[in-house]
């Protein structure tokens, strides 16, 4: 149940830290151009759109993007809500920001393969915590690490702490398919990461969640 449940995870839109948009007041769609997980923005006949994904990857649905102020545009779905973005300037990349406040990131969008910034100074009480997707907590039980989910009736993972993350297995012999975890420096916020250092999944700690995210 675990694996399906952070499969689910990994194919859903990043969240990041409840922060604040930045933006220069320019909608800079030149820059926020491309393809995203669930989301790719175009221009077409001098016109530029937006394409999202809906309903787990079944459905997509194209409609013309909508400019608001500060830099800020947005898109009226007909299958699915209305949904505001911007071009994050600090980050370089698209955000989704939050319904009831749209100073504040919901989600980065971020393009596959995406390499995290890894924090070469890492030590796991920057991880610590209860993490926004409500599955599992970092905790520390006599000295050892444990992600700890309530679900099934409770578990506990143990996490082999590495210089620059940690790791835990995936049900498997293989060393190769344990999950990896690392600070992300960019995002400020804990990622996974594949073998190859890109980021399948950011969290962020539930005390920080953006409304709206669950």
């Amino acid at each position: 149940m675990k694996k399906i449940l952070f499969l689910i995870m990994a194919l859903a839109a990043i969240p990041v830290f409840a922060i604040k948009v930045t933006t220069d007041g320019k909608h800079n769609l030149e820059k926020a151009a491309g393809k995203y997980q669930g989301i790719e923005i175009f221009k077409k006949n001098d016109k530029w759109y937006i394409t999202k994904i809906h309903d787990g990857f079944d459905e997509t649905e194209t409609v013309p993007i909508v400019m608001e102020k500060n830099g800020k545009f947005s898109a009226n779905y007909k299958k699915h809500e209305k949904e505001t973005y911007a071009y994050d300037t600090k980050m370089k990349t698209l955000v989704t920001l939050a319904k009831n406040d749209t100073d504040q990131i919901l989600f980065i969008e971020l393009p596959e393969k995406t390499k995290a910034i890894v924090d070469t100074n890492f030590n796991m009480n920057k991880v610590k915590g209860y993490w926004c997707d409500q599955l599992f907590e970092i905790v520390q039980k006599n000295g050892k690490w444990y992600l700890h989910g309530e679900d099934d009736g409770g578990w506990d993972e143990l996490i082999t702490v590495a210089k620059n993350g940690f790791t835990v297995e995936y049900g498997t012999k293989d060393t190769g398919d344990d999950r990896r975890f690392t600070f992300d420096t960019k995002l400020q916020t804990m990622v996974e990461i594949d073998k190859d250092g890109n980021i399948i999944l950011p969290y962020i700690l539930k005390d920080y969640c953006p409304t709206g995210y669950n």
